[in-house]
């Protein structure tokens, strides 16, 4: 295989058992999303990659495919709307992907998975699923892999590298004691009784809920067009996740409940509105089965966290106690909350997915001169432009390799501040300042004088060419 070669092959199974069945509540919701922002859908597709051991050889590597296809019905789901406007899935019983096969190096990794990812997926002739292998120094070293997000979350991308990575590794059997909960028995699940119980009582809290709160935060939009109108841009900072971890412990909470907060400070503060209205994805993720599940479970919840000017650790137990509440608006028929409820009216969104980060708790917390040392360690990705979003105020929080890996998503038609990169470098600032002398302030004074330092001190901070996700 020369420098620059690339070819394709097909790995196919058959024999399987088919299925056709109504979407899930949660691929019903992501349906809505993918037509709703076609061509622009393709920031949805979830990709991920996985190290391949050296010793493997590029057969070895289709047949771990052809098993994880083989195994997981979410890989070779199709889906289509049904005569009468719902969802469907239908799950293959033979068929085939194309796996693209280059010649690269290491750097180029990103740029085939971008080309992978890049493009909507057609369910009419296409599963799920791409793959590519790259090659480096002769051997196959990278599996890529895009899978649509209707067929899978965050935490089933966990689940699936690391599947992955044990089966190339030489454990084929990897997984197989485990309950398998499929898409089809999931859909078929929430059609029964207890299913349209559970619906009908979250459906009451989310009207509820938007009877008694203003769920918008950014109303006006300002003068003067800014292009691109979407920006993001990521950061990595091992100081950040200190500070959170200290501070978490002290209020005796768990650490999402303290990013939670600071995205509610963010958006109180650039607001200036004393209560922030946060929508943000909940895994339902609580027996043993759906924390295996290959598939796609999570819906949106959402809840207000009263900022005002309370000092941070009361946020930091406010946003905790608010969270709690979400976990009893994340299961639900799309259909019927979209009957009662205007989403374009929310325009906050707050996303951790860290894989078991709410049980994560350090060893040992590192001491305060520690923690500010680490801010050498900081890398701030270089901004991102997108085409369109949903969002106007979007925060993801990631697992980056030593420390967290938070990412900004801004509509700069709505909010007051031109660079994502000022409000990451802000976020780091207010964590440290309230780590300590500042945590005897409102929250949102100190957000705002961390949020003007960045400003003033555009360039100062560096900027890394490498992308702040871990």
């Amino acid at each position: 295989m020369n420098a620059s070669s690339t070819t394709s092959t097909t790995v196919h199974f058959s024999g399987l058992t088919g299925a056709v069945a109504p979407m899930t509540w949660s691929q019903f919701g992501m349906w809505g999303a993918v037509k709703k922002f076609h061509p622009y859908d393709t920031y949805l597709n979830v990709r991920f990659r996985v190290e391949i051991p050296a010793g493997c050889s590029l057969d070895d590597v289709l047949s771990v495919i052809r098993e994880m296809l083989v195994k997981h019905e979410a890989l070779r789901t199709r889906y289509f709307d049904s005569a009468d406007g719902s969802g469907r899935q239908e799950v293959v019983g033979a068929g085939g992907v194309e796996v693209v096969v280059e010649q690269g190096t290491e750097e180029s990794l990103d740029g085939l998975l971008d080309r992978l990812a890049d493009r909507s997926f057609d369910f009419d002739s296409e599963l799920p699923a791409r793959f590519g292998v790259v090659h480096v120094e002769g051997r196959p070293a990278w599996l890529l892999i895009v899978v649509s997000h209707l067929s899978i979350d965050g935490l089933a991308r966990n689940r699936l590298v690391e599947e992955f990575t044990a089966r190339l590794n030489g454990d084929h059997r990897y997984g197989d004691d485990r309950a398998l909960l499929t898409p089809v028995a999931r859909a078929l699940a929430e059609g029964t009784p207890t299913g349209v119980l559970r619906n009908a009582r979250t459906i009451g809290r989310w009207k509820r809920f938007v009877e008694r709160a203003d769920v918008t935060n950014f109303p006006s939009r300002l003068p003067g067009d800014r292009e691109p109108r979407w920006m993001r841009a990521s950061m990595f900072s091992p100081a950040l996740g200190c500070a959170f971890d200290r501070i978490a412990d002290r209020n005796a909470v768990t650490s999402p409940a303290v990013y939670v907060a600071l995205s509610a400070t963010a958006v109180s503060a650039l607001s200036d509105r004393p209560t922030a209205v946060l929508r943000c994805m909940i895994s339902n993720r609580f027996t043993d089965a759906e924390k295996s599940y290959i598939g796609n479970l999570s819906q949106a919840c959402a809840f207000d966290v009263e900022v005002g000017d309370a000092v941070f650790d009361e946020v930091v137990r406010r946003s905790m106690a608010a969270s709690i509440r979400g976990y009893s608006m994340g299961r639900y028929r799309t259909d019927e909350l979209e009957a009662i409820v205007d989403a374009t009216r929310f325009d906050a969104m707050h996303n951790d997915f860290r894989d078991a980060a709410a049980s994560s708790r350090p060893q040992q917390l590192r001491s305060v001169p520690a923690i500010h040392s680490l801010r050498s360690r900081t890398v701030i990705g270089p901004p991102q432009g997108l085409r369109y979003y949903d969002d106007k105020f979007h925060v993801e929080v990631r697992n980056g390799a030593g420390g967290p890996a938070p990412a900004v998503l801004i509509d700069r038609s709505y909010l007051p501040v031109a660079e994502p990169r000022d409000i990451l470098v802000a976020m780091e600032a207010f964590a440290l300042a309230v780590l300590t002398e500042g945590r005897h302030l409102p929250a949102v004074d100190a957000f705002r004088v961390a949020l003007t330092e960045a400003v003033d001190t555009e360039g100062e901070v560096s900027l890394d060419e490498r992308s702040g996700d871990g």
